[in-house]
């Protein structure tokens, strides 16, 4: 997920002088949220989807139980990735920890970049650049940054983990409906979105600068798309692997009262160049596969084209 709000206790309503159920007004939370903040609200027939959504949820008694009713009128909605998130057994779901990985592979430094939630960002952030300062200390020609299968989640501590890669300035924007935008991107080493700056308080490693090789494959998706478009456009960059998910687009997440979240998409992202993506996937500079056999294609391709480099 992109960006983040907060959304206040709920109010129990009243119609009539009678209390609404605690489902009923969850559901009318969730429902006035998407209204207001999806980018295809404006095309929706909200009426007939309150409606419906409140006849699937007729019976319902507890939060959990309209949590079906709200994934309807996001399929409705036709974005694919405004999401309504939750454990399985209701409320917040449950926060992603992993942490990058990497070595060396000849005179290349290899970083894998898996997907991570908020929740854990710090970790992520302080472990990635970590790895990366160790890297660095080997004299590395090259570098190898692997975003396959990063389904997603914070940009933020994945940028931060790269930022000594990516160089000063603008790497990415968001642009809204009404076109405005909003650049993301790395000054006086660390990362910011917009004017907010991301993680002052941790060191950033120096990096020898030299070209690197993005790796991406069909479940590169969202915040996983952000960092492959952060290196679009650049010098000495070029990315190889097979088209990505195709949600190049930014969410702001939503609080809900019993802690699950709804993920609503509200604007395109752009690389630094001001090329627009969305909901289409992103095909790599070089397409490559690695459907036949157990061998690493992708990554022998790429190791390949930093030798030819250095």
């Amino acid at each position: 997920m992109i960006k983040r709000a907060l959304l206040a206790v709920l109010l129990m309503a009243t119609t009539a002088g009678e209390p609404v159920s605690e489902a009923r007004s969850y559901l009318d939370t969730a429902l006035g949220l998407l209204q207001q903040h999806s980018m295809e609200s404006a095309t929706a027939d909200w009426k007939e989807l309150r409606a419906e959504a409140h006849r699937d949820a007729a019976h319902a008694r507890h939060a959990a139980d309209v949590y079906p009713a709200i994934r309807r009128v996001i399929t409705e909605l036709g974005n694919p990735h405004t999401a309504l998130l939750a454990s399985a057994t209701g409320g917040a779901p449950a926060p992603v920890r992993t942490a990058p990985d990497g070595r060396m592979i000849g005179s290349a430094a290899y970083l894998r970049l898996p997907e991570t939630s908020s929740d854990n960002g710090d970790a992520y952030a302080e472990a990635g650049l970590r790895l990366v300062r160790d890297l660095a200390g080997a004299g590395p020609r090259g570098w190898v940054v692997d975003l396959r299968g990063n389904g997603g989640g914070d940009m933020h501590p994945m940028l931060t983990v790269v930022a000594p890669l990516l160089g000063e300035g603008r790497t990415g924007m968001f642009v809204h409906p009404d076109g405005r935008t909003s650049d993301w991107g790395v000054r006086d080493g660390h990362v910011h979105n917009g004017d907010h700056v991301v993680f002052p308080q941790m060191e950033m490693p120096v990096v020898g600068r030299g070209p690197v090789a993005v790796l991406v494959d069909g479940r590169t998706a969202s915040s996983g798309e952000a960092v492959l478009l952060s290196f679009t456009g650049a010098a000495g960059t070029h990315s190889f692997g097979e088209p990505t998910t195709g949600f190049a687009t930014g969410n702001e997440v939503f609080d809900l009262p019993d802690g699950a979240r709804l993920a609503i998409t509200t604007m395109h992202m752009a690389d630094r160049t001001g090329r627009t993506y969305g909901n289409a996937p992103i095909a790599p500079q070089t397409q490559v596969s690695n459907s036949r056999g157990s061998a690493d294609r992708v990554l022998d391709t790429a190791i390949a084209w930093l030798a030819g480099r250095t």
